[in-house]
């Protein structure tokens, strides 16, 4: 049985896969109401079948629509209204706003949210940004669902209520997944120190929970042991229900439930058989869930676990060790088992991995099914109210303030997290057959197995070397809406990124959403050389995050004081910084990361391989010229009409221009008919329509348009690529 069903699980997930290659599960179903998503204004009318998410400026739910626009549809769809507003779950709402499908990335290897979502069956989005334009039609409310709201909305508000709030938030991460509250740091040092999963209700939570309620029925209340796992069911429901039924927790739901049934129909439990047959259940109801990043990440745990920390205890268990240091051991072999599963898929989808999870789990997971007991102790204490809750609510703050305290020294180790770039599928693959194989190595078979993983994967990065084209220079400019970032690789191997992108919400960092994981994808670690043309926050705010995520050969800017390389007090740190804001903080970044920094002069040149860099000073902007052989592109920062016409008698003929200014203000004609370039380049999020028209007889492209656009040269012809991808 255990056999045939492990067979039967990975032909079906052959299957999905085979149809995801054909894009099956991208496609918007027939009759969905997504179909109707063109961009413009529309009403839809529906219930509102989750708990509304509120955020600072947003909040989001989702409708299971009936009607558009009077007619008749079917679907769910995302509904994102930017207004204070106080709808509830269950209520029939009709909402006006800007019906459209989300667009997918224009920048490769960045968060894909349309396939996200679709993934979820949602393909389209209906943004509101009025409160009239939402109408409450009646309440239709399934009473179950309506009660975990409740009971949610209650525990929420006992812990706002009596911890400070950023106790509350992390407390309302631990116990049911709410992650609203949770600041920007937060979030971060939990996913730094490699416990973030402890703020999604996950398998250890729902698993917990069942424990806690299993020793009740049994202890306390001496329920027999088949009744008592038949209890555990309608229990772990309702808490699925109150975390919001998420799918972290419906995996998690899903997995402890089959265990239970398994216990309840045989005698003896087969991990694996329960296993496979939850993933079974998950990827019938909704097949692309297989692509989900969670959903392998918690079946990769959980079948790391099993799988090699019996083979770590068995190696524990030659050695004669006292009890305690057994019992730490052991711990911690769980946790090097889910890590050693999890690791490539954290590569794959996060480009990093974390080596103080090893340790923190350890600390950690222990302190939060504590935290788990309290936070709910402390609920129940609310509804008996003082002195009783005085004291839960100051042990529960300590407590919480404990594990926040932990989690921050953890992720502020030095070399706690270690970035890497995006393996490929095939080295993911090779990895798991090489963990998988060393332990069973004494076997002929996968001795040879593991021996030929091992060659193919260390001879990936020879015959990448050796299939470069080593002749070709490439341009790309990265799609990063109103504002400059463009990576250049020479014949000669080497790197360069001019600008680094940036965007005027602070809650935004371009830097790590986009331009990291575009050259992580890449297999870049290392930037040769960055120029950051001039001072304005979209050129250089993403370059904040590179400089920490990346080592970086040189830094060249037109002016960096060098007093500020100097040591700086804190409270000389704190004024400067309150004086230049993030441009100091990029200044000392760059110096904290002790990279070099060349400051250009009025007319610099240098050479990159075949490749020659000169540099103009006009404007307080510097302006790039790069010639390849017969090949030129000219790189116009932000300057003026008056510098341009300058500029029309020192340059020559370009191949290729990137606009000024964006394509925002009208150009030089004296510049345009000197330069005579074969393709236009316009770095923006809208290009102004007489810009356009001044561009009509060469061949124009706009990232706004093309997305993020590559011109590939031999130094003799050009090819021009756009990527736009579905």
């Amino acid at each position: 049985m255990k056999i045939s069903l492990i067979k039967l699980t990975v032909l079906y997930i052959f299957v999905i896969i085979i149809l995801q290659l054909f894009d099956v599960y991208n496609r918007i179903p027939n009759n969905n109401v997504a179909l109707n998503a063109s961009g413009n204004i529309v009403t839809l009318t529906g219930k509102i079948i989750t708990e509304p998410e509120k955020s600072e400026n947003k909040t989001s739910f989702i409708i299971k629509t009936e009607l558009i626009s009077n007619v008749a549809t079917k679907g769910i769809v995302l509904v994102n209204v930017y207004a204070k507003t106080n709808i509830e779950y269950g209520n029939v709402v009709k909402v006006t706003g800007k019906f459209f499908i989300p667009k997918a990335p224009t920048v490769p290897g960045t968060f894909n949210y349309k396939k996200y979502l679709s993934r979820k069956k949602i393909y389209s989005i209906l943004s509101v940004t009025n409160k009239e334009n939402i109408k409450v039609l009646g309440k239709d409310p399934s009473y179950i669902w309506q009660l975990s709201y409740k009971l949610r909305k209650n525990i929420l508000d006992s812990y706002d209520n009596n911890l400070s709030p950023e106790q509350s938030s992390v407390l309302s991460g631990i116990t049911i997944g709410e992650k609203s509250g949770l600041t920007p740091y937060i979030q971060k040092i939990f996913v730094d120190a490699g416990v973030m999963h402890v703020l999604v209700v996950s398998g250890s939570n729902v698993a917990f929970i069942a424990l806690i309620f299993f020793w009740i029925f049994r202890n306390i209340l001496g329920i027999k042991k088949k009744v008592a796992f038949g209890l555990l069911i309608p229990v772990i429901l309702f808490y699925a229900m109150i975390t919001g039924a998420n799918p972290p927790v419906v995996r998690a739901t899903v997995m402890t439930l089959v265990v239970i049934i398994t216990m309840l129909l045989y005698r003896n439990v087969d991990i694996y058989h329960s296993i496979f047959l939850s993933a079974l259940i998950i990827l019938i109801y909704n097949p692309a869930t297989l692509f989900d990043a969670g959903f392998q990440m918690s079946f990769a745990a959980t079948i790391g676990i099993i799988y090699f920390y019996s083979k770590f205890l068995s190696l524990l268990n030659k050695y004669k060790l006292p009890k305690a240091i057994n019992w730490i051991l052991s711990i911690f072999l769980v946790s090097l088992a889910a890590q050693v599963a999890v690791a490539p898929l954290l590569a794959y989808y996060f480009n990093k991995v974390s080596i103080i999870a090893l340790v923190s789990n350890l600390i950690i997971l222990p302190l939060i099914e504590i935290a788990l007991i309290s936070g709910f102790v402390l609920y129940l204490a609310s509804l008996i109210g003082t002195p009783i809750l005085f004291i839960t609510a100051k042990l529960t703050n300590g407590f919480v303030s404990l594990i926040i305290f932990l989690v921050d020294y953890f992720a502020n180790i030095p070399h706690s997290t270690i970035r890497v770039p995006t393996p490929t599928i095939y080295f993911i693959i090779l990895f798991y057959i090489i963990i998988i194989g060393l332990p069973k190595i004494k076997y002929k078979i996968w001795k040879w197995i593991v021996v030929f993983s091992i060659i193919i994967l260390s001879t990936f990065p020879l015959v990448k070397n050796l299939l470069r084209n080593k002749n070709i220079l490439s341009i790309t400019f990265l799609d990063v809406g109103l504002g400059n970032s463009i990576y250049c690789e020479f014949p000669n191997g080497s790197n360069m990124l001019i600008d680094g992108g940036g965007n005027w919400d602070s809650r935004y960092d371009i830097g790590e959403s986009v331009l990291s994981p575009f050259l992580w994808n890449k297999g870049v670690m290392k930037i040769d050389t960055i120029i950051l043309t001039n001072q304005h926050l979209n050129h250089y705010k993403g370059l904040i995050s590179i400089c920490k995520n990346f080592r970086i050969g040189r830094f060249l800017t037109e002016d960096l004081a060098s007093k500020e390389s100097e040591p700086l007090s804190s409270g000389e740190k704190q004024l400067l910084f309150e004086e230049r804001g993030e441009y100091f903080e990029l200044m000392k970044t760059i110096v904290d990361n002790k990279i070099p920094i060349e400051t250009v002069t009025v007319n610099n040149s240098f050479e990159i391989g075949k490749s020659k860099i000169h540099m103009l000073y006009f404007d307080n902007s510097i302006t790039l010229n790069i010639n390849y052989n017969d090949f030129s592109a000219l790189l116009c920062g932000d300057i003026s009409k008056e510098t341009q016409n300058l500029m029309a008698v020192k340059c020559g003929p370009a191949n290729i221009l990137l606009v000024p200014n964006h394509g925002k203000k009208i150009l030089s004609r004296n510049l345009l008919l000197k330069i005579s370039p074969e393709f236009a380049i316009i770095s923006t999020d809208e290009p102004a329509q007489g810009v356009l028209a001044q561009l009509k007889q060469y061949k124009e492209f706009s990232t706004s348009e093309s997305g993020t656009i590559t011109i590939n040269t031999d130094g003799e012809t050009i090819k021009i690529e756009k990527n736009l991808i579905e």
